[in-house]
């Protein structure tokens, strides 16, 4: 009988084990692109219209800080001096001075028009580590390999990506057949209000774009050496963003005398809980879906055993995602403090602490469920929680890998990049291209930068070789515009 029993185990633990075999072996690599592309090549004016670009320090300081009226005046002017076709052919509408949508009328006015985005406004460069830079921040500086400064990054390489296929294909005469829109916004760093109100226009003349393209995703080859060839993440859906106050009142006095416990005391012991009882760790599908591509076409058993019995190592992958920063933001809502307040001399125990905690919540989470769980967690009624800040954005909707955007994307990217696996991915920062979900089942977020260097920080600088994939990528989703992705 025990025989019996023990036979039956061991049938049964086979047949397991090769069910997680035939799952692993089952899930084939994603196709892998042309070995090598032939890219478009890459005038001297395009570099030159990008340094040129850096050299204007259109700098978005704050919500409450009025912009350099003089810098965003003469982008404008910069953009009409190095791109005359442009002007001439499209259509420009400025929105709210500074922001601008150029409508290029395509052959079939009945399909479905694409929207290609960026921004051109900038982060400052902190005083104290200008000196850090290699190349001035502003200077625009052309070397062998790369055009260095601010927005190199972040996001002037997709504006004058965009504007330079635009050129050269007018140059050329050609006609698209969709219509398509280019969209520039001047506050995304900011999170300021003119995409909205872009998007608010568009909507008015009812304009419903099957794909919208923004920044967010780039080319990856340091992170994933194991899977030989290169990766390309492309955003579907972006985390949401709030911002709540954590503040105590309670008598102070003077630190000769202090009471057994204060309110820096109750703000730390705040803190204290939520970093120790963060929000669970919980796989979205666009997070589902990343880890099914990356691990089919990985040649390392145990990852694709991983990633193709997910309903098995689900905990696992978690865990382990969770070890690392970017990991641990793909699957928590993340919930940090950024700025403390307390006190106004070093003997005088004050009597009001508080703390600025920012939270970005996963897809399905919401921000009046993040404020339930914050107050639930301190359960202290001594501790006051209020959202704070502006333009807080609940978590997106996810784009579908089937619909035509995506696809659309995916098979520009493929003649871009060599070899390219593109999987999707939940963006963990915030675009501009949140709002145009309200008008587009499409919004995808993807430039082919590898491995981006320096946005928001030193040495900010743009490989040259970079802005000729950026300029290829806009001009083959352009130039398909009349392809269909049914």
């Amino acid at each position: 009988m025990v025989k019996k029993i023990v036979r039956c185990l061991g049938i049964l633990l086979f047949l397991f084990i090769l069910l997680l075999l035939f799952n692993a072996y089952r899930a084939k690599p994603w196709p892998a692109s042309a070995a090598k592309i032939n890219l478009r090549p890459l005038p001297d004016s395009a570099i030159q219209h990008m340094s040129q670009a850096i050299q204007i320090p259109t700098i978005s300081i704050s919500d409450s800080a009025a912009p350099d009226t003089a810098a965003f005046q003469t982008w404008g002017a910069f953009m009409e001096r190095s791109y005359p076709l442009v002007h001439q052919h499209l259509t420009r509408t400025c929105i709210r001075r500074f922001s601008y949508v150029f409508e290029w009328k395509g052959q079939r006015p009945e399909l479905a028009p694409l929207i290609l985005m960026g921004h051109y406004d900038v982060v400052p460069v902190e005083a104290a580590v200008a000196a850090q830079w290699t190349r001035p921040p502003f200077s625009g500086d052309i070397t062998d390999s790369c055009i260095w400064g601010r927005g190199a990054v972040d996001d002037k390489n997709g504006v004058i990506s965009i504007l330079e296929a635009a050129e050269g294909l007018l140059r050329n005469g050609f006609v698209p057949q969709r219509t398509l829109y280019l969209c520039f916004g001047h506050d995304e760093e900011i999170r300021g209000p003119s995409t909205s109100w872009v998007v608010d226009y568009l909507r008015q003349r009812g304009i419903r774009p099957e794909m919208v393209l923004d920044e967010g995703g780039e080319v990856s080859e340091s992170k994933t050496k194991e899977l030989g060839r290169p990766l390309a993440v492309i955003g579907v859906a972006e985390k949401g963003h709030v911002s709540f106050e954590l503040s105590i009142n309670k008598e102070g006095g003077h630190s000769s005398l202090p009471a057994k416990e204060t309110a820096i005391d109750i703000l730390n012991t705040a803190l204290y809980r939520l970093k120790n009882s963060p929000p669970p760790a919980r796989l979205t599908a666009p997070v589902k879906e990343f880890i099914g591509r990356i691990g089919s076409s990985s040649d390392n058993l145990g990852h694709r055993l991983a990633a193709t019995n997910l309903w098995l190592f689900e905990g696992l992958v978690k865990q382990i995602l969770s070890d690392q920063p970017e990991g641990y933001a793909l699957t928590h809502t993340t919930i940090v403090p950024t700025i403390l307040e307390a006190g106004v001399k070093d003997n005088v125990i004050p009597s009001t602490a508080r703390a600025i905690v920012n939270c970005r919540l996963l897809p399905g989470e919401s921000i009046e469920s993040t404020a339930r769980f914050i107050r639930e967690t301190l359960h202290d009624s001594r501790v006051v929680v209020r959202e704070v800040g502006q333009l807080p954005s609940e978590p997106s909707a996810v784009t579908d890998t089937a619909s035509p955007g995506f696809r659309r994307l995916v098979s520009a990217v493929s003649q871009t990049v060599p070899g390219i696996l593109p999987a999707p991915y939940l963006m963990v920062g915030g675009t501009d291209s949140r709002f145009y979900r309200k008008i587009s089942d499409g919004v995808v977020n993807f430039f082919p930068m590898t491995d981006a260097k320096g946005a928001h920080g030193i040495d900010e600088r743009l490989p040259v070789i970079d802005l000729q994939r950026g300029i290829h990528l806009m001009s083959t989703i352009i130039e398909e515009s009349g392809r269909e992705f049914p």
